[in-house]
């Protein structure tokens, strides 16, 4: 088998169908080249028995039906289920472009000595369809130093030099060599409930040898403003600290290993900083003040400032460095240094009134 697609199905009824159907028509070209995994993650819906139909429908569609575990779980069921060279790792309120699966199958075919390719989508929001473009021309990458400062821009896209537009750590972008993932013992991080997508990737170009690049635009990302992504999490901070405690182990291994200069080893810190005040930012929005969060204002403001002044939080806003970041960001990352609560909630207000 040439390429596994693995699709985690957790409370999509409504897009799922979508979604399966267009794997279906854009390989037409490719049949017996492909498989499709779909993972039901426990979904109370009928997600569920959505995919069953396709799989009685159609010999190279196969569900697995799991507990609920998350989408980092799941995409590793469907990683140990899968039996292609390459995976390609599809969200289920999502859609394949006319003839992606058959592009992929040309281009991984064309590749058979590269880990780890990339390619453009578009971004739906609701009417409205953007084109989601990486670079503006195709790229090869062999040299380790330009593979790691992709590795970094899976933390922060605009630390990367070549005019990277768009944020690199999604998976449903990129397509896997699976004997590269095996030898490097590489899987979703299943205790990380939120970015995991992000440090897989990172762990991933952290391996990687050749990287390429291809302006096809294969995929439709649905952003969905309801979205378990776009969800209040009372607890969102908690869980980010986790990732942050899981990068800084991965960093700290790699100065104690040697593996990068005293120039890269900054460098991947000052990704980690801006990372970790994006989030803050997110933080705001999914968190201190959503509106379904109960607290009243000043209990909110309490936990922005109790943030604030903890690790790795403070060290972040100290050290990162204002000239890295967008705009917006810089201004949040002052006004965290400069421990100012009440600036933040100014913040918040000034993206909701420009629908940020």
């Amino acid at each position: 088998m040439l390429l596994s697609i693995i699709i985690p199905v957790y409370k999509v009824e409504e897009y799922v169908e979508k979604c399966l159907q267009s794997v279906v028509d854009s390989g037409q070209n490719s049949l017996g080249k492909y498989e499709v995994i779909v993972v039901d993650d426990g979904s109370p819906d009928q997600s569920g028995l959505i995919a069953d139909g396709y799989a009685q429908r159609y010999p190279f569609f196969r569900v697995v039906h799991k507990e609920n575990a998350g989408v980092a779980a799941a995409r590793n069921t469907g990683m140990d289920t899968a039996t292609g060279k390459w995976l390609y790792f599809v969200d289920s309120d999502d859609w394949l472009v006319d003839g992606a699966v058959d592009r992929i199958c040309q281009r991984v075919q064309d590749n058979e000595d590269t880990d780890i390719l990339m390619f453009d989508a578009y971004q739906n929001v609701l009417e409205k369809e953007q084109i989601w473009e990486h670079f503006s021309s195709k790229k090869v990458w062999s040299c380790k130093e330009d593979i790691w400062e992709l590795q970094r821009g899976m933390l922060y896209f605009p630390l990367v030099r070549e005019a990277m537009k768009i944020p690199l750590a999604a998976p449903w972008d990129k397509v896997y060599r699976r004997e590269f993932l095996q030898k490097n013992v590489i899987g979703f991080r299943e205790q990380l409930k939120v970015l995991d997508d992000m440090v897989f990737n990172f762990e991933v170009f952290g391996k990687a040898l050749k990287v390429a690049y291809y302006k096809d635009r294969i995929y439709h990302y649905r952003f969905v403003p309801d979205s378990i992504t776009n969800q209040y999490k009372a607890n969102r901070v908690e869980l980010d600290c986790m990732v942050w405690e899981h990068l800084q182990e991965y960093i700290n291994e790699a100065c104690q290993q040697g593996l990068w200069s005293k120039q890269e080893k900054e460098a991947f810190l000052q990704a980690y900083y801006a990372r970790i005040v994006k989030s803050f930012s997110i933080c705001t929005r999914l968190q201190f003040f959503h509106k379904k969060n109960p607290e009243k204002f000043w209990s909110r403001m309490v936990l922005v400032k109790q943030v604030m002044n903890s690790q790795p939080y403070k060290e972040a806003f100290q050290k990162v460095k204002l000239s890295n970041m967008e705009w917006k960001l810089k201004v949040m990352a002052f006004v965290g240094r400069m421990k100012w609560g009440l600036g933040v909630h100014l913040l918040y207000l000034g993206q909701r009134w420009i629908g940020k």
